[in-house]
């Protein structure tokens, strides 16, 4: 489109909009890179046809032409499906869940909680939900702006200020808007050695998050506030370091105390799910030096992201209480928000396809997330009053998109 700007579309990704974060066109020559998923596109006009190539951890050839759609309705989900969907990445577990407003439901689960262990994963375990954290810091928000305990247009030099001296003047008046549909122009993360030196767990991460904050708001812009969409956890552990300022306690004991409890999500956690040597939750899985899966169960030292990363990405739940949290943003639930909180939610600020911690599309909204140990994705679709989710113990994103996306798109299609 105008500018230029693009949106991508990836049946086996939730068939929703991924935003793209910049369109270079340069003669026949067109580049987009995709931080949400983490991947790029580049190729050449010829012959009407945009040839060129994909890297989502691997490189593809890939063809854009023009014409009708003609691909058929997706499968509808079923254990044998999730089955096959698992053995073919040769993933340790997946799960999929979905239900229709009034109407039918569906939950499947299979695999093994941890590689070298025999517990296998049931219907009602916890999975990690990484990035799809963020919408629940933006719904966070939403609920504190209607509380009137603070506002959308705070600002990070208004709140943050005086605990961080030199932030840099493009960053003094972006909003909690900005930070949470990634308009900030700030850099996607702080540099992975200062990241490191903070706690994997910690009891009260209100000072790490104020420590990252700062390393934030100093690092170069990654472009203009509004017009620059940059796919950003820095953006959100401001976000949360903004709300433990304001309001006295922490991002943990805010969610809980209201989104959490409201909803009524009891399996709701944060970091790694699980009992330490118990094997009781599916366990996170990455390769190892020799290229072998290997289980990461909680209580070790590399189970999930540092704490201070919570307000982007630590939250686990199992999916009954996932699709609770999702039903109640695709019914518009008047007795948790109001419809103009909703809207403010479901709507991107800036234009483009992002919101407040979705991807939208049309009356679909979808998101994504990812430790490097689990992978899942999860939608809701308020013109049919289907909500889903999809995971795997299994941090080979860019390998389970395509299985953990067709089990979502199948599980919503079950419940049609």
């Amino acid at each position: 489109a105008a500018g230029p700007t693009s949106t991508l579309y990836s049946v086996d990704q939730g068939n929703s909009a991924i935003p793209v974060g910049t369109t270079t066109i340069e003669g026949g020559r067109i580049t987009l890179t995709i931080p949400v998923i983490r991947a790029t596109f580049t190729g050449e006009l010829r012959q009407g046809r945009i040839e060129g190539q994909f890297t989502q951890g691997g490189t593809l050839p890939l063809v854009f032409q023009r014409g009708e759609a003609t691909a058929s309705a997706p499968d509808v989900l079923n254990q044998a499906g999730l089955e096959a969907l698992r053995a073919g990445i040769n993933t340790p577990a997946m799960a999929a869940a979905a239900s229709k407003a009034g109407g039918r439901s569906i939950a499947l689960a299979t695999g093994l909680r941890a590689i070298g262990h025999a517990d296998q994963v049931t219907t009602s375990d916890k999975w990690h939900l990484g990035s799809i954290t963020k919408s629940m810091t933006s719904t966070l928000i939403a609920r504190l702006v209607q509380a009137g305990r603070i506002s959308w247009t705070d600002t990070v030099g208004g709140v943050l200020g005086s605990a961080i001296p030199n932030i840099r003047a493009e960053y003094r008046d972006i909003t909690f808007r900005h930070l949470c549909s990634h308009r900030a122009g700030l850099q996607a993360n702080i540099p992975m050695s200062d990241l490191m030196a903070f706690p994997r767990e910690s009891a009260d991460s209100r000072a790490d998050r104020i420590r990252y904050a700062t390393l934030g708001l100093r690092q170069a812009p990654q472009g203009p506030k509004e017009t620059t969409f940059e796919y950003s956890n820095t953006g959100y552990i401001i976000a949360g370091a903004m709300l433990e300022t304001k309001l006295g306690a922490t991002w943990e004991a805010l969610i809980q105390e209201h989104v959490f409890n409201p909803l009524g999500m009891t399996s709701a956690g944060h970091g790694a799910p699980g009992t330490p040597g118990a094997y009781d939750q599916p366990c996170g899985h990455a390769r190892n030096a020799a290229g072998a899966m290997e289980a990461y169960p909680p209580g070790g030292d590399l189970t999930d992201n540092p704490a201070a990363l919570g307000p982007a990405g630590r939250v686990h739940a199992n999916f009954e209480d996932v699709l609770k949290y999702l039903t109640a943003h695709c019914e518009m639930r008047s007795s948790f928000l109001s419809r103009e909180s909703w809207q403010t939610l479901h709507t991107p600020p800036f234009g483009g396809p992002y919101a407040m911690g979705f991807s939208r599309q049309g009356n679909s909204l979808w998101h994504n997330g990812s430790n490097t140990l689990w992978y899942a994705e999860v939608m809701f679709d308020q013109s049919r009053g289907i909500v889903a989710a999809a995971a795997a113990n299994d941090g080979r994103a860019g390998d389970l998109r395509a299985p953990v996306g067709a089990a979502l798109v199948g599980a919503a299609q079950a419940v049609v």
